[in-house]
């Protein structure tokens, strides 16, 4: 049975019930953050990409930020607004509790806070971390339900463990192992975007007038034919997901190396792709070769017709490996 990850905001370590020791966690969890560490830092010291596109509170892990709740929203927009939600009620109740007044006025008015019109003992939350009912976020938690008086420590420790806590051998180990070919902290100068570009590339839209300085053309192309034309027109149009694929499609990688189109090696290249004796040209879809970043075009009809056979190679063509 195939597995997949889907983590549409980055990758990030699934939160582990363990003790402040690390212990707890799978050895073959640690074994295996323990060589993503190592990956990462040798593909980074020999200029290599890795595809491995982190969320933002992973870098800033890396560089020994400190994290808290604003971080969950690069993580979980949904969960974020929750918690923020939540926690604008246990702040307003510390508020009400810090001035003062008759004790029966301050109980009603605490006991009147909701979270759209529901009191917060009716809205089913125990002392689990949300999605992982098998982790109690303190002893005896699955037990304990959540009230308004206990709300601001359901999300002070829901965020720990979520960021922290929950994580803490996880990253650990995954810094261990970056070290183990040079030092973590060699990384202090960077910002986590920063990173981002040594680890996995650049994004940068393609502007036909510069794009065009930076290609190489042979075997029936030159910078004008029209078939080039047409092809910077298609690629100046494509979405953000569907300049990845191109990329991912012709080089290998869904995102440029450090310095952009300008620092590929070697150049990207566009050749003629001949058809066959009384074949129409619009029959075939383009090919490449990755390894020499070298697209092969067929010179196709209209500019229509090959932006169509260029997504139809992108999105169905990706696992393809044929010898030629």
């Amino acid at each position: 049975h195939e597995k997949l990850v889907h983590a549409p905001c980055g990758l990030f370590p699934r939160p582990v019930a363990q003790e402040a020791d690390g212990s707890g966690v799978p050895k073959r969890t640690i074994q295996l953050f323990t060589f993503i560490g190592r990956l990462c830092a040798k593909a980074m010291l020999d200029g290599r990409l890795v595809d491995l596109c982190f969320a933002p509170p992973f870098y800033r892990h890396l560089l020994c930020c400190e994290l808290g709740l604003e971080d969950l929203h690069d993580l979980s927009p949904q969960l974020f607004r929750s918690l923020h939600q939540l926690q604008a009620l246990a702040s307003e109740r510390s508020r009400l509790l810090r001035a003062g007044g008759k004790p029966a006025e301050v109980a009603a008015a605490v006991a009147s806070l909701t979270l759209h019109g529901c009191p917060v003992d009716q809205l089913g939350l125990d002392f689990t971390l949300p999605g992982f009912p098998d982790f109690e976020l303190k002893p005896g938690g699955a037990d304990v339900d959540v009230t308004i008086d206990n709300l601001g420590e359901y999300v002070r420790l829901v965020t720990d463990a979520l960021l922290v806590g929950g994580v803490r051998a996880q990253l650990a180990a995954f810094r261990q192992g970056f070290s183990d070919v040079f030092l973590v902290s060699r990384l202090a100068p960077f910002t986590p975007s920063e990173l981002d570009v040594l680890l996995n590339g650049a994004r940068e839209r393609w502007d036909k007038a510069t794009v065009i300085e930076l290609l190489k053309f042979d075997h029936g192309y030159t910078r004008s034919s029209a078939a080039i034309s047409h092809l910077l027109d298609v690629i100046a149009d494509l979405t953000d997901a569907q300049l990845a694929s191109f990329l991912k499609f012709v080089t290998g990688s869904p995102r440029l190396p450090v310095g952009g189109l300008a620092r590929l090696s070697p150049r990207l290249t566009i050749v003629q792709k001949k058809p066959e004796s009384g074949v129409s040209p619009d029959a075939y879809l383009p090919s490449v070769m990755t390894c020499a970043n070298y697209l092969k075009l067929p010179d196709y009809s209209s500019k229509e017709v090959m932006r169509e056979r260029i997504l139809t190679a992108i999105n169905e063509g990706q696992g393809a490996f044929l010898l030629s």
